[in-house]
């Protein structure tokens, strides 16, 4: 009995060193993965070096709501009656990073609407969910440019990079009036995004603890981990016209932009170029990026407005 005794209190001395340090792991751990996690989803401010008068362009201030809240745009008005371009920029973008391209496609006669991405902009609105919620985002944006009565409401263009192309490729796969969208850095599943965005952060590449990270970001979003892995309905895209963009300066994302492009059946357009679309670029390049852009949208969306 006294052996017995003797043996149960050094367990329970052992227990009681080895418990406290187990704790401190634990909360350390998940710590590391909440501010992990929460790096992902709020990719900070990005100052507005720049703004729709900077180009002469005329513009109003609009919002509409979405199930994120409130968002802001700018609407810059085009020819009465021409179609209608959404820009969604990507991923730490802000809108007065595209305002080239917006000028671009208001001289070939468009209506354009420029917003942020959820966690993104010089105001962030929430957080990221790095592709996961943003197409609900750009279906209330299609919404509030349909309801605008110098809007083609039948023929309407998407143009998106990273989060904002694989909204914009879902939203066009449910809206059939979208007839044309550029797709630059595509991806299918949020997964693909989430893992890309780890190792550049992490600047290392490991499936157990991207596996980990993963589950602490659907807990973070409150989302099934199922949801993670949800494709794009490609089949629902074979009759639109649709360009693909990829940049030598985001070689993964690259690469997962052209599986899309080989799964789409009929095969739709791809251009490859030195920069895909990113805050900084130069002059020559920005002029490169928006002609091609601004080309594709002329010849299968027609900025030409109805007479009378």
């Amino acid at each position: 009995m006294p052996k017995r005794t003797s043996l149960n209190k050094r367990a329970g001395k052992l227990l009681n060193k080895i418990l406290p340090a187990g704790i401190i792991l634990a909360v350390a751990i998940i710590a590391g993965f909440g501010f992990l996690v929460y790096g992902l989803t709020h990719p900070g401010a990005t100052p507005e070096t720049v703004n729709p008068t900077h180009f002469m362009l005329p513009s109003l201030d609009v919002s509409w709501s979405s199930s994120g809240g409130e968002i802001d745009g700018w609407l810059i008005p085009g020819l009465k009656g021409a179609p209608g371009i959404v820009l969604s920029p990507g991923y730490g973008m802000s809108r007065s990073d595209v305002l080239s391209l917006a000028a671009a496609l208001r001289e070939n006669g468009f209506n354009v609407l420029v917003y942020d991405q959820r966690g993104s902009g010089s105001s962030p609105r929430g957080s990221s969910s790095l592709g996961l919620r943003e197409p609900d985002d750009l279906l209330a944006a299609l919404d509030f440019l349909q309801s605008r009565p110098e809007v083609n409401r039948d023929r309407l263009g998407i143009w998106g990079v990273d989060v904002g192309a694989r909204a914009a490729l879902l939203a066009a796969a449910t809206r059939p009036e979208v007839r044309a969208v550029a797709a630059d850095s595509a991806f299918g599943s949020v997964v693909d995004f989430v893992n890309i965005r780890l190792r550049q952060k992490l600047h290392m590449s490991s499936a157990a603890f991207e596996f980990c990270s993963r589950q602490f970001l659907s807990l973070y979003l409150l989302a099934l981990p199922s949801s993670m892995h949800g494709g794009i309905p490609l089949e629902s895209l074979a009759d639109r016209s649709i360009l693909f963009i990829q940049g030598e300066n985001r070689k993964e994302l690259a690469g997962l932009t052209a599986s899309l492009y080989d799964q789409l059946r009929p095969q739709k357009e791809m251009i490859t170029l030195p920069v895909a679309r990113v805050r900084l670029m130069g002059a020559e390049e920005l002029k490169t990026y928006d002609r091609q852009v601004s080309n594709f949208f002329r010849l299968n969306l027609q900025g030409v407005p109805p007479s009378g």
